[in-house]
């Protein structure tokens, strides 16, 4: 009589089977059920996510659509921005170039730069203080000559002269001849001024319109007085012609004041006393002046 093993059953062919392969057996028909079962689940996700995209699949297509458009939008904003870069690279290139071959300029020619920026000051600083019609000085260089002599009269104890005039009649002049008449009639009036300024320290400005100033330093009334006889001889030999003046010729009135500066008065305080005394010779009938000599 055989006896079989417990728990070892038989193979096909009879022979019995052992436990350990049996557990093999049932590990690997347990792992490919697992494997069956995970395999169906990706089976049923993916008829989900099919069912999905064909139910949704305008939608989604819209949405890359748009998001394709904001990339290439993107893309091409970039692009331009990179073109920007590129010309703004470019042109900080050139100007420091330039900039490089201004400042080796400025280093081998310093000298000669020099000098003309100190002929170009000049220049202007002159052309600030001129009269651009008369060329004689302005007013901003009759205030800055007055206050200079009037503080070294303070500090020497000399006088300081003024005398102020004013064409007489100008406007009947210029709407009987013309602007362009009465500007001449300017131009030549300043040249007899100058000449009447016979030192370097003199100074003839026009002060206004057809007003006009002169400064004498160190100069006494005797001498002012001098000055405004020669001004009304030499306009009178050059006897422009105004019909529209009583006198039928260009005339000047003026006044003129003296004095010895001190601490108490300002130099427009002189100005003012001149032109009260220009305005007290227009009232006597013009073609005269006034002084502080009374």
């Amino acid at each position: 009589m055989v006896m079989q093993t417990r728990g070892m059953p038989d193979q096909d062919d009879g022979a019995p089977v052992d436990e350990t392969d049996a557990a093999m057996l049932r590990g690997q028909v347990a792992a490919l059920g697992a494997r069956v079962r995970d395999l169906e689940q990706q089976v049923s996700d993916l008829e989900i996510a099919l069912s999905t995209a064909a139910e949704h699949g305008d939608a989604i297509e819209v949405e890359i659509s748009a998001m394709n458009e904001q990339l290439h939008r993107e893309i091409t904003e970039r692009t331009r921005a990179e073109r920007r870069l590129q010309t703004l690279l470019g042109a900080l290139r050139q100007q420091r170039d330039d900039l490089e071959i201004l400042v080796s300029t400025i280093t081998e020619h310093s000298d000669d730069i020099d000098a003309q920026w100190l002929r170009r000051y000049s220049e202007i600083e002159i052309v600030s203080r001129t009269d651009a019609l008369t060329g004689i000085a302005n007013r901003r260089r009759l205030s800055e000559v007055l206050d200079n002599e009037w503080r070294r009269g303070l500090r020497g104890g000399t006088p300081v002269s003024v005398i102020l005039l004013d064409v007489d009649h100008f406007k009947a002049f210029n709407d009987t001849y013309g602007h362009q008449a009465g500007d001449d009639c300017l131009v030549k009036l300043c040249a007899t001024l100058r000449h009447a300024c016979r030192r370097p320290t003199d100074l003839a400005a026009r002060y206004g319109g057809e007003e006009f100033a002169l400064v004498l330093p160190a100069t006494g009334i005797d001498g002012a007085l001098k000055v405004v006889e020669t001004i009304r001889h030499e306009l009178a030999a050059q006897a422009i012609p105004h019909l529209a003046s009583t006198h039928r010729v260009v005339t000047v009135s003026m006044g003129v004041v003296t004095e010895v500066p001190s601490a108490g008065r300002d130099p427009t305080a002189l100005l003012a006393d001149a032109d009260q005394l220009l305005y007290a010779a227009k009232r006597a009938g013009r073609n005269t002046y006034r002084s502080s000599r009374g």
